[in-house]
C-alpha cells in the first residue's frame, strides 16, 4: 500500500511539473505577444503659444516627455524673440535699422543665406526683404493673428510704390569672410521660413534626446514628423479647405514635413475684397493667384519657404512651379481662386498608402 502511494505521489508530481511548464510557456507567449504585437508607443500631448500661433506637440519617447517638451518650447520662444523684426534688441531689428554692415552670429547668417537661396530658386517669389511692405499693410505684429473682424485700410498706391523701392532680396549684401549683412534700406522679415526653422529645431532636439522617439509637432498648420505613428504607421494629415472647415484632401506621412500658406489666417476684408499677408514682391499687393498652397518636403524649412513661394506664384506661374519645385524636393498642392486644384506630378505619391 505504501509503495502504491509513493507511485501515485510521483505520478502527481510529474503531472504538476508538466502543468507548471505548460503554464510558464503560456505566460511567456502572452508576454511575447504583448511586447511585440501591441502598439508599442504611448503618446503625450503638449500645447503652447509661440511663433505667433498655437503649437501642438505629440510625442512618444522612452525618456520623460515633459522634459523634451519644455526644451522644445523654450527653443521656439527663443527663435520667436530672436528673429522678431519688430522686437527692439532682436538681431533682425538691429539689421533693419542699421545703414552699415552688421556682423551676425552663425545661426542668423546661415538662416539669411538660406532665405536668399530660396529667393533665387523661386525667382524672387520667396523674398525675405518685404518687411516694409508687410508693415505698410498692417501685418507687422509677429504675434498677431489678423482676421476679417480687424479694421484695416488699404495703403495708397504711392505708399506701396515707395515701399517697393526699399524692397528686393538682391539689395541684401553678404560678407562671407566677416559673416556680416548689409540691408541697404530694406527690412528683412524671415516670417516665411522662421516657423519652419523652429519646427526643424524641435525635430533636432527631440531626436538628440531620443533617436527612437516618434510623433509630430504642428504650428499654425505646418507639421514636422518626428517619426512614424506607433513606430511603423502613417500619420494621416488633412489639407484644409481654404473656404471651409473641412479637409479637401488627405496625405500620408511617416517622415518629412508639410506646410500650408493660405489667405485665410492673417487677412482683413475691405469693401468686399480680402487682403492677406502674403505679399507679391513684384506688385506690392497681396498675391492673387491662389488661396492655398500646401508643400511636402524633407524638412520643415523647405516646406515653409516653398509653400510661401508657391502661393505667391499661383496658377499664373504653374508651369514654373510644376517644373522647378519637384527638382528641389518640394511637391505642391495648389488651390486656385476658383477653387480648382493643381498638383505636381509627385504629390499623388503621398495621397495613398504603400
Amino acid at each position: 500500500m505504501r509503495k502504491r502511494n509513493r507511485q501515485d505521489l510521483n505520478k502527481f508530481s510529474r503531472i504538476s511539473l508538466f502543468s507548471l511548464l505548460i503554464l510558464l510557456g503560456i505566460v511567456v507567449i502572452v508576454i511575447f505577444v504583448a511586447v511585440f504585437f501591441r502598439n508599442p508607443k504611448m503618446y503625450s500631448d503638449f500645447e503652447t503659444f509661440s511663433l505667433g500661433t498655437y503649437v501642438h506637440l505629440k510625442i512618444s519617447t522612452k525618456l520623460n516627455p515633459d522634459i523634451i517638451a519644455r526644451e522644445i518650447f523654450a527653443e521656439l520662444d527663443r527663435i520667436t524673440n530672436k528673429f522678431d523684426p519688430y522686437k527692439e534688441g532682436s538681431v533682425i531689428h538691429k539689421l533693419n535699422h542699421s545703414k552699415d554692415w552688421v556682423e551676425v552670429d552663425d545661426e542668423t547668417f546661415a538662416l539669411i543665406e538660406l532665405a536668399l537661396r530660396y529667393a533665387k530658386i523661386t525667382d524672387g517669389a520667396f523674398d525675405p526683404s518685404l518687411g516694409r511692405l508687410i508693415d505698410l499693410w498692417g501685418f507687422s505684429k509677429y504675434t498677431e493673428k489678423v482676421s476679417e473682424n480687424v479694421e484695416r485700410e488699404v495703403p495708397s498706391e504711392l505708399d506701396i510704390n515707395e515701399a517697393l523701392k526699399n524692397s528686393g532680396f538682391k539689395k541684401i549684401q553678404i560678407d562671407y569672410n566677416k559673416k556680416a549683412i548689409k540691408t541697404n534700406g530694406v527690412w528683412i522679415d524671415l516670417g516665411g521660413l522662421a516657423k519652419g526653422y523652429a519646427l526643424e529645431r524641435a525635430y533636432q532636439i527631440a531626436k538628440s534626446a531620443d533617436q527612437e522617439c516618434t510623433g509630430f509637432i504642428e504650428a499654425g498648420g505646418d507639421i514636422r514628423i518626428l517619426g512614424p505613428k506607433f513606430g511603423k504607421d502613417y500619420w494621416i494629415i488633412g489639407i484644409r479647405n481654404p473656404r471651409g472647415t473641412d479637409s479637401i484632401d488627405y496625405i500620408y506621412l511617416r517622415s518629412g514635413a508639410v506646410a500650408t500658406s493660405g489667405d485665410y489666417e492673417r487677412y482683413f476684408i475691405k469693401d468686399g475684397i480680402r487682403y492677406h499677408h502674403l505679399i507679391n514682391p513684384k506688385t506690392g499687393y497681396p498675391a492673387d493667384g491662389a488661396i492655398s498652397a500646401t508643400v511636402i518636403s524633407d524638412d520643415a524649412i523647405s516646406a515653409d519657404a516653398y509653400s510661401t513661394a508657391a502661393f505667391v506664384l499661383g496658377v499664373q506661374n504653374w508651369l514654373f512651379v510644376r517644373t522647378v519645385f519637384p527638382k528641389n524636393n518640394a511637391e505642391v498642392f495648389l488651390v486656385a481662386p476658383d477653387q480648382q486644384i493643381f498638383k505636381t506630378d509627385g504629390f499623388s505619391f503621398y495621397e495613398q498608402i504603400y
